[in-house]
């Protein structure tokens, strides 16, 4: 199956907000664990866009150096942002699982005691799309450099990205906003969506009009 998108490296931050669960609070080691991702699809301006959950699919390096931070609310411009960090990742039944682990400052404590009563489940991840996949409605792998028709039904799947950070969030999951543009970040992935979308339509117009006068 070929793969038509983003180059590595060239994505963007998104969020996807899910829920966490209190009940796997351990007051011990002061952790608990969170669905950080389903890969829902969400509606965007140039079609749906879609996580793969896979290991093939979903780069956790970052988590092995301990660089996936967890945060308060996106908050990456300062250390008091910073509430704990993803411990480990895995997969569980088409979802990304997370281990949160808090640190031991005024912020973490108090993000902390939130979680263990309850008072915020709210989950939102932070990552960057490397490489699409582009189908149609039929479920059909298209190249938008060759396809001859404009199909307003595509769907475009993220099938390499990195998990770069995962926030706690106020906001639960929602299922009409859940994305979210990570101010200032790079958003050529966006764009090149809208570029793949706007040359299919040029196509199709050009097909409309030899088919019009008859030139083939």
């Amino acid at each position: 199956m070929k793969h038509y998108g983003t180059r590595k490296g060239s994505g963007v931050i998104e969020r996807r907000y899910t829920a966490g669960s209190p009940r796997s609070y351990d007051k011990g080691s002061r952790t608990v664990e969170a669905v950080l991702s389903k890969g829902s699809p969400v509606e965007r301006f140039y079609g749906t866009e879609v996580l793969r959950i896979d290991p093939s699919s979903v780069n956790l390096d970052r988590i092995v150096t301990g660089g996936v931070p967890l945060l308060d609310s996106h908050n990456a411009y300062g250390i008091s942002g910073a509430l704990g960090r993803v411990k480990k990742a895995w997969f569980d039944r088409n979802a990304l699982m997370g281990q949160l682990a808090f640190n031991d400052t005024d912020e973490g404590r108090k993000a902390e005691g939130m979680v263990s009563r309850g008072e915020i489940s709210g989950i939102s991840v932070g990552y960057r799309v490397n490489g699409w996949e582009i189908t149609d409605g039929e479920g059909r792998v298209i190249n938008p450099d060759r396809v001859r028709w404009d199909d307003d039904d595509l769907t475009f799947t993220a099938t390499d990205w990195d998990l770069l950070e995962a926030s706690l969030v106020a906001i639960p999951a929602d299922a009409d906003a859940v994305i979210r543009n990570h101010p200032g970040e790079d958003r050529r992935h966006i764009f090149s969506a809208r570029a793949a979308l706007q040359r299919m339509r040029a196509r199709q117009t050009m097909l409309n009009r030899h088919i019009a006068f008859g030139v083939f």
